[in-house]
């Protein structure tokens, strides 16, 4: 069963970011640490784009 969440990326981002806030409070880490999810979000959606096509 696949869920589906109707979220835009700078929703997604601004969650991270308040969770990851709140989480450490302060604001370069929890800036740093959205930067980091996001990217390995992506990254990981690429490679199962790259390894569906092939």
């Amino acid at each position: 069963m696949t869920t589906t969440i109707d979220t835009d990326l700078g929703e997604l981002i601004s969650s991270f970011y308040e969770h990851f806030l709140a989480m450490y409070g302060d604001e370069e880490l929890a800036a740093v640490a959205t930067a980091a999810v996001i990217n390995d979000l992506l990254g990981q959606a690429t490679a199962r784009t790259h390894e569906a096509a092939a």
